[in-house]
């Protein structure tokens, strides 16, 4: 590609990231779709580009944000031109999954960057706010019910004022899912668009034939262990470790279940809104019992050769 054709190309994605970035900013609800678009504009120049022009490319991006926002639309810009280009980058010639996990990663990095950085700048520790926020308001919550003779028990209470404490000492396992949650949805933002305009394609193989690690259940098991015969103070680096830990392959696990519920119905060909309506009804409905059977499918699946067996039967 010559020069004049490769800087006509740049021009061109970054007067797009400029009108997505300037829809993102000042309309707040469809900006939320247009977040997820951030990053396409990245993506098409680093496939295309090298590396070095790439940068190039969210350096000059970056200094335009200024000015169609403020400065505090440069952290946005750094992270989705970051993620941009590390989906770009591996999407050349490196497979689907080490490329989502860089994506992850450079993510997940990039958000904690941007925390700390607040932190710094502002000494405010905005989860420890947010924190204290919950307690206040869940003391005038009890306030107000106790005034008119309906308050909880002490056992309720405690498990309310127990499940803030969980929420604060899960905070980097939640990090973590709202990176791959993110990055999912840029993944499904971005392929229609990047099969159009390049010889590339972000060829994410179907739910059903997911298959983790049978490695994960013994290190799903050990961590289940080491969760209920050591005790640990609840402050202790050892205890959030291991909870943190827990509660991500709790959600791998998970999602080994669903996987194996798709690929049931695909086997007896079920109409394809059942396993659909499974996974709403049990993320939606309050019954812990829905997705611990969901979980108990998902270990079946990774400990056993379940999926041949019904293979085998049909």
């Amino acid at each position: 590609m010559n020069s004049g054709r490769r800087i006509a190309e740049g021009g061109a994605l970054l007067a797009l990231y400029c009108i997505l970035l300037f829809i993102t900013i000042q309309i707040p609800l469809l900006g939320i779709f247009t977040t997820f678009f951030l990053p396409i504009p990245f993506i098409l120049v680093t496939i295309k580009q090298k590396l070095s022009w790439s940068l190039g490319y969210l350096f000059v991006a970056s200094l335009l944000s200024i000015l169609i926002g403020t400065i505090l639309s440069v952290p946005l810009t750094l992270l989705m031109g970051a993620t941009g280009i590390a989906i770009g980058y591996f999407l050349k010639d490196k497979p689907m999954a080490p490329m989502f996990i860089s994506a992850v990663l450079v993510f997940l990095g990039g958000i904690l960057l941007i925390y700390a950085a607040s932190v710094l700048i502002t000494d405010v520790n905005y989860i420890e706010e947010s924190m204290n926020m919950a307690e206040e308001s869940l003391e005038n919550t009890i306030g107000i019910m106790d005034s008119f003779g309906q308050a909880p028990t002490e056992q309720v209470q405690k498990r309310m004022y127990e499940s803030i404490d969980m929420m604060n000492t899960l905070m980097p396992s939640l990090f973590v899912l709202m990176s791959v949650i993110m990055v999912l949805l840029i993944f499904f933002a971005a392929h229609p668009i990047v099969k159009r305009f390049s010889d590339k394609a972000l060829k994410w193989p179907h739910f059903r034939d997911l298959r983790l690690p049978k490695s994960l259940l013994w290190y799903y098991l050990i961590t289940m262990l080491l969760a209920l015969f050591v005790n640990t103070d609840k402050n202790s680096f050892v205890y959030m470790a291991i909870t943190n830990l827990f509660f991500i392959l709790q959600f791998f696990i998970l999602l080994q279940g669903y996987s194996l519920i798709f690929y049931i119905a695909h086997v007896k060909s079920w109409v394809k809104a059942i396993p659909v309506l499974i996974v709403v009804f049990s993320l939606l409905l309050p019954i812990p019992i829905i997705t611990t059977a969901v979980r108990f499918l998902g270990i079946i699946d990774l400990g056993f050769p379940f999926r041949e067996t019904i293979k085998k039967k049909e």
